[in-house]
């Protein structure tokens, strides 16, 4: 094997590798993500015995194989870090409004469903979204289901084929969802067929390849949750579009909590369910117990009725107000603001956006704290702190809420 002290990264060849796989996948590596770009390089560039990161590129642009190596390197660099009903208060918010209100718009006419999770690397997210379409479905034998799971990585769709966890994959789990839609197989746990016959699973690329209306038809649910922090503005922006094409008229996007369509698209209406923020296709105003607010989530959103706003200039409030002047000379053309633009390698960043993930904002905004400590100008610290504070806030109002109207 040639030794990996041989593969130097060029400014050349930097900027050649990054063009070629934004081109060809959407993923964008900025300047600080040049070491880990180098990292992957070598591992194919060793796989193929290139004996400099110069010759595989040739590899990759000019031999007869290059396809399938240039396949092979984007499934090499794709995260495919995922797991069962990751984000639960999105689920929460499929299970209690979305899927409820698609049933009685579609229950006196033809009986679909279709929901396409984008980027679903090895199929826990589609077939958390097959539990959830299960666990609320009236009488779903008489439903046509049908669920797409698309990812560019191969081997991660073999997983998702199969269908197979070792136990640490699920112990996350609850233990109703484990018992009922999960058998023990091989040392593991195996999707039990009635699920799996619901979702089904191929190869896509969001940039490249056209969009499944062939084969899948429109979609009244899309899951495309942190993929589009990895593309560039304009690329994302364009998926973001090819999106709306596919949606139905009020069907509803749901995106990873560090994404954001302000500034990307003003066609979809953001709306707020509980403690998930979802977007929808059209803005209908006649729904009920639903509060549709403006594409922009650094704002002062409305207090529960009977809870009196405090007007003083609280922590989350100074954090929007600076992350609004870091966005302004981050992005001085006005373009989409996403953590890929400067994202932290800070651990206690990468640790917070965990315990959001899992809505503990305690911990994240303790382990925030630290990390605007020591560098107070993070743009992804401010953005996920004041985006912490927020949630926080509107749990501590909902709860203040009720105590009211309880003890009247």
């Amino acid at each position: 094997m040639i030794p990996s002290k041989n593969y130097e990264l060029s400014e050349e060849d930097f900027e050649k590798f990054r063009k070629l796989i934004n081109q060809t996948s959407g993923i964008f590596f900025d300047r600080g993500k040049r070491d880990l770009l180098r990292l992957g390089l070598t591992g194919r560039a060793e796989a193929v015995g290139a004996e400099t990161l110069s010759d595989y590129y040739q590899c990759l642009t000019s031999v007869p194989e290059r396809e399938e190596e240039l396949r092979r390197l984007l499934e090499h660099l794709s995260v495919q870090e995922t797991q069962f009903f990751r984000n639960l208060p999105q689920f929460d918010a499929l299970r209690k409004y979305v899927i409820p209100e698609i049933v009685r718009r579609k229950a006196e006419s033809f009986r679909s469903l279709r929901v396409w999770s984008a980027g679903c690397s090895t199929g826990q997210e589609p077939y958390s979204l097959a539990m959830s379409v299960l666990d609320v479905l009236p009488d779903p034998d008489s439903w046509n289901v049908q669920i797409l799971g698309t990812d560019l990585s191969e081997s991660a769709l073999a997983v998702a084929e199969r269908g197979w966890y070792r136990e640490p994959k699920i112990e996350a789990i609850d233990r109703n969802h484990r018992e009922h839609y999960f058998r023990r197989q091989d040392g593991g746990y195996t999707v039990v067929e009635p699920v799996k016959r619901l979702v089904h699973f191929a190869r896509h690329n969001m940039v490249t390849d056209p969009l499944p209306i062939s084969i899948f038809g429109t979609c009244d649910v899309i899951f495309c949750r942190n993929v589009i922090i990895y593309f560039t503005h304009e690329t994302a922006k364009y998926v973001i579009e090819h999106f709306f094409d596919i949606l139905n008229p009020g069907g509803y996007l749901f995106l990873g909590h560090s994404e954001t369509l302000w500034k990307m698209s003003s066609k979809y209406s953001l709306v707020e369910t509980g403690d998930a923020f979802i977007y929808k296709k059209s803005l209908p105003r006649s729904l009920e117990g639903r509060r549709f607010i403006s594409d922009r989530r650094l704002r002062d959103v409305p207090l529960p009725a009977g809870v009196e706003k405090d007007r003083r200039i609280i922590p989350e409030r100074r954090n929007a107000r600076k992350l609004e002047g870091l966005l302004k000379t981050a992005k001085p053309d006005g373009g989409s603001f996403t953590v890929s633009d400067q994202s932290s390698s800070d651990p206690l960043v990468s640790k917070a956006r965990s315990s959001l993930d899992l809505g503990d904002y305690e911990q994240t905004i303790e382990l925030l704290a630290g990390a605007t400590r020591s560098n107070g100008d993070c743009v992804e610290a401010n953005f996920l702190l004041g985006l912490a504070h927020e949630r926080k806030n509107e749990i501590v109002g909902k709860q203040t809420s009720m105590l009211s109207m309880s003890t009247r």
